[in-house]
């Protein structure tokens, strides 16, 4: 009798167990469906974005394509080659709220661009050149679609870029173009390329590609509120200042290259958007970065330096200039501030003391956010970055105190 109900038991055991496992089994099934659909719509979304792209392109008109050049389009980035030169003389797109949650990576899939009837740049131009193949419009613009950062690798759109430009400053300005779009969540036309009408351009690999001296990148916002346009010049080489440092108006990189951007605009509108500068309207005053500001433009007074070159002080007793966009208490209680860049990007900072805190009539903690001053003393450099002490009010001065003096 014992044996029976031993039995009965492990046999109602068995099918309960094999009831979970009938179970989980249609919870996997109903995942692998969810996966696919998801997958799918994400499909979806990638064609309509595509589609978006080519059509925002194609409403907003493509700047000047003069003789000798070809107009190309790819799905989400259209270009003009200059066969003379091997590279675009300019590449437009159009960067999408979609690029922050993008996670397609980099293909590194150089390769010929077929569409260029004269034949574009290719590998033997670049390899071991000592440049690198610098993206015109960059790959992380379009991680939201892997065909769009494969386009992104044609050889027409690349330019020889020397590594400290296309890895720092160049990487910075388009950094900052996808946080702009990130902040206020509005897409952004870009227009990019090398100022390729520059005396004394050197020639580059058996194709003979022109290595440009400058690059120009445009930005426009036309579906804001608020609509407004700017555009940026940075040399092929080390460019030492901060992103907003090398603003400038559309019209004066219209001038450099002799192109015309925005010609399908209205006469009004264009000549007010291509005559902007001010970087103000572009930052996002809850953004992560908000506080950056331009150095102070060189040269200064004798005896003054603005915050870039304050490393080339090290060691002197000289007056360093700029704004104070944040400061910080450490856990020493010592107060930093940090000129014209957020910690840790800082170009240059000064560090008052606790025990010289008490010889100021005001907190500098507090009260020096936002104002541009100059620090009086020694420059030293710490860990790399360059420093003064401050230990007492009287070496704090306001540039517009300064400004009056020398007058």
């Amino acid at each position: 009798m014992l044996f029976l109900v031993l039995l009965c038991t492990c046999s109602l055991s068995t099918f309960g167990q094999n009831q979970l496992e009938n179970q989980l089994l249609l919870l996997e099934d109903r995942l692998d469906a969810l996966d696919n659909e998801r997958e799918k719509i994400y499909g979806e979304m990638e064609e309509l974005q595509l589609r978006y792209v080519r059509s925002e392109l194609d409403r907003i008109g493509f700047p000047t394509v003069n003789d000798g050049e070809q107009l190309v389009h790819h799905t989400a980035l259209s270009l003009c080659y200059s066969e003379k030169d091997e590279q675009p003389t300019w590449v437009m797109h159009v960067v999408l709220p979609a690029v922050e949650f993008g996670t397609v990576t980099r293909t590194n899939d150089f390769r010929v661009d077929e569409l260029v009837t004269t034949g574009s740049a290719d590998k033997p131009d670049y390899w071991e050149s000592g440049y690198d193949r610098g993206h015109l419009a960059p790959s992380a613009d379009f991680r939201w679609s892997e065909k769009a950062v494969s386009e992104s690798f044609y050889y027409s759109n690349m330019s020889p870029q020397k590594p400290e430009f296309n890895r720092e400053s160049w990487s910075n300005l388009e950094g900052w173009v996808r946080r702009y779009v990130g902040d206020f969540r509005e897409p952004v036309f870009v227009v990019t390329g090398g100022i390729l009408n520059d005396e004394g351009l050197a020639k580059l690999g058996p194709n003979e590609v022109t290595i440009p001296k400058r690059y120009y990148k445009i930005v426009m916002d036309l579906n804001g509120s608020e609509r407004k346009g700017i555009a940026f010049v940075m040399t092929n080489g080390v460019n030492e200042y901060p992103v907003a440092s090398y603003a400038i108006t559309i019209n004066e990189v219209e001038q450099m290259t002799g192109l015309d951007f925005f010609a399908s605009l209205d006469d009004v509108e264009e000549e007010q958007l291509e005559s902007m500068n001010s970087i103000a309207p572009w930052i996002h005053t809850e953004a992560a970065d908000f506080g950056e500001a331009t150095p102070l433009k060189a040269p200064l007074p004798k005896g003054y330096f603005n915050s870039i070159q304050a490393k080339y002080q090290s060691g002197k007793d000289v007056n360093i200039c700029g704004t104070i966009v944040s400061s910080k208490k450490s856990r020493k209680e010592a107060v930093y501030l940090n000129f014209d860049r957020k910690y840790p990007n800082s170009p240059f900072y000064a560090t008052i003391w606790k025990n010289n805190q008490n010889n100021f009539s005001y907190n500098p903690e507090k009260e020096l956010i936002g104002k541009t001053i100059c620090v009086k003393g020694e420059v030293t450099v710490y860990d790399g970055k360059p420093r003064m002490s401050i230990n007492k009010e009287q070496q704090i001065t306001f540039w517009d105190d300064v400004k009056e003096e020398i007058k």
